[in-house]
């Protein structure tokens, strides 16, 4: 058996991080995060709570792990391109991969709107959400801007529209099957797509 490189270790603990990582959120979302030791996490993940400690520093760290990787994973479909202009097509894509990605991930954003209503938690993370979140905002702002003669109206109602269908999906999904979540979606662009 050939002794392992460096690169293979490197995959390994990769590995071993994105695993406590999928523990904690599903843990995180379902339980809660305050009341989910670091314990629990490790032992669920088949490690010592000490080994823990090799991939995250504290359970806060391991949190805004999940929250910084998760939120880059999802505006990765923003402006395809990054051209930081966002054309009509793009912003079909967006619209169509966020709800796409948000079936995917219902634990993810299930944790992310309980946390959002928890501001002593979400600062572990809000200045790299929201260097993420600004960018995401200026190049869409400038979408309406070109599009509409109230650009900070429609923006709102895009925004609202989104975040409602969004919570929908995570909370209530056995009220929107397949059918009725693309005459939502399809809806939307009709309103928002030039």
């Amino acid at each position: 058996m050939a002794p392992r490189t460096a690169e293979k270790f490197k995959e390994i603990r990769e590995e071993k991080r994105n695993h406590i990582m999928r523990i904690a959120l599903e843990l995180f979302a379902n339980e809660g995060y305050h009341v989910t030791p670091i314990s629990k996490i490790a032992q669920k993940a088949g490690m010592s709570k000490g080994l823990m400690y090799n991939y995250f520093e504290s359970k806060e760290d391991l949190l805004k792990s999940i929250l910084i990787e998760t939120i880059h994973e999802i505006y990765s479909s923003f402006d395809k391109n990054h051209d930081d202009i966002l054309t009509s097509d793009e912003f079909e894509y967006f619209v169509r991969e966020s709800f796409k990605l948000q079936k995917e991930n219902r634990e993810f954003y299930k944790l992310y709107y309980i946390l959002l209503l928890q501001p002593n938690i979400i600062e572990i993370a809000n200045s790299e959400i929201s260097n993420i979140s600004q960018k995401v905002l200026t190049v869409l702002y400038y979408y309406f801007k070109s599009s509409f003669p109230d650009p900070d109206t429609e923006m709102l109602l895009f925004s609202s529209l989104m975040k409602g269908l969004s919570m929908q999906l995570v909370y209530s999904p056995e009220y929107i099957n397949e059918e009725r979540l693309e005459k939502s979606i399809q809806r939307i662009l009709e309103l928002f797509k030039r």
